[in-house]
């Protein structure tokens, strides 16, 4: 298939029907962007290729903020999500020794301490709005016990994370200045939280790293910025893929009473909604000199999208993709990244949307939408806006 011939799609507007319709052509589409890839083992291959950069990304996206100078964008430019090589690995050691998944699963008692907790609070069950009461307040209260921060401070947090990324990720424009003033806020109260950490010390999060910027592995500067990209990272995509976890097991009685019966499904339920109902609608990367990928020659400079929507419902690695299946094997999601690139975060968020799913199957296995949830897809994420449940339906 030459270049012309390739499908041409709208990324923005493309429905899963048409990407499918796409995919069904070719693995890669062109639109007006770049290269779209749309299947999932040249997207497995595309997220670990070396020669596609994940840094430039996020810097792509401030520019089309219009966040192009200025102290916010001269901070974003010197953090982890921006930088590559060298400079990456340097900042990505630290977090990662935080973050390796034997750590992380003894947070899993903390987890669902957490999750009960928050269950214990909702004052009426028969009218829940578990975005509000139950979704933005699991990830915002984990960090705080991650950083031993009190939980009164939980709000304020989840407002940082969320004024910091989904201004930036669904590209609105209207959030511009919400996006840096809460980055302007943000280093003030991740400072603030490091200066009480410093004066009495302990084991947590914050204390760690702190050793680490003493023992010279990370600079002042340093220390700051990998607290805050802590912070930003926490919240917002764990709160949305929570709130898609809980729509579609409750969308689905039949389903979420298998759950409840068997809380060995748990997990197949978390993955599946991953594959099924991803956060990240797309990943890309950028051409960092002339590459060949499969049957193209992709140009230095070329932007390669990788399609999580349509490649995680490809029919070549799935049997009937767009059925909600418990019963699949495991098959590692395009979404957390792959290689260098993989997502240290991931394991901590399965951690927390496991155990919120497996403690409301458990406590309310009865539960109901008491209304239709609503949803903003954007090309690039996700996001539940809207989220009520009836909790003890009968």
């Amino acid at each position: 298939m030459t270049p012309t011939e390739l499908p041409h799609i709208d990324p923005e507007l493309a429905t899963l029907a048409e990407l499918g319709e796409a995919r069904e052509r070719s693995w890669v589409a062109t639109s007006d962007r770049g290269l779209e890839v749309l299947r999932y083992d040249e997207g497995f291959e595309v997220l670990r290729h070396p020669k596609l950069a994940k840094g430039p990304a996020w810097p792509h996206r401030l520019d089309i903020m219009g966040i192009t100078e200025g102290p916010t964008r001269q901070q974003w430019d010197r953090m982890l999500i921006s930088v590559e090589g060298a400079a990456r690995t340097h900042l990505r050691v630290p977090l990662s020794r935080l973050l390796r998944p034997k750590q992380v699963e003894a947070l899993r008692t903390v987890a669902r301490q957490v999750v009960d907790e928050i269950l214990d609070e909702i004052e009426d069950p028969t009218d829940v709005d578990l975005m509000q009461q139950v979704c933005w307040k699991l990830p915002a209260r984990m960090y705080c016990h991650l950083v031993s921060a009190p939980f009164s401070q939980a709000e304020t947090v989840a407002r940082l994370s969320d004024s910091c990324v989904a201004p930036v990720l669904t590209a609105d424009l209207s959030r511009r200045q919400e996006h840096i003033d809460a980055f302007t806020e943000i280093f003030d109260f991740v400072q603030e939280h490091i200066d009480r950490r410093r004066s009495d010390p302990g084991d947590d999060f914050t204390s760690v790293m702190i050793e680490q910027q003493e023992a010279g592995m990370l600079t002042e500067q340093e220390l700051l910025e990998e607290a805050v990209a802590l912070l930003i990272a926490s919240i917002d995509n764990t709160v949305h893929q929570s709130a898609l976890m809980l729509g579609e097991l409750f969308e689905r009685p039949e389903l979420l009473n298998r759950v409840a019966a068997d809380p060995a499904l748990v997990v197949p339920a978390v993955e599946e909604t991953i594959r099924f109902r991803p956060r990240f609608g797309t990943i890309f990367r950028l051409a960092t000199e002339d590459i060949e990928l499969y049957d193209r020659t992709v140009p230095e400079g070329t932007w390669v999208f990788v399609s999580v929507r349509a490649a995680q419902r490809d029919p070549r690695k799935w049997e009937n993709p767009d059925v909600f299946d418990l019963d699949r094997t495991k098959t590692a999601p395009l979404m957390f990244g792959n290689g260098i690139y993989n997502c240290l975060g991931q394991h901590l968020a399965r951690i927390e949307i496991q155990e919120l799913t497996s403690a409301l199957t458990e406590r309310f296995p009865n539960a109901r939408l008491s209304k239709d949830r609503a949803i903003r897809d954007t090309n690039a994420v996700t996001e539940v806006t809207e989220l009520r449940a009836n909790l003890v339906a009968s």
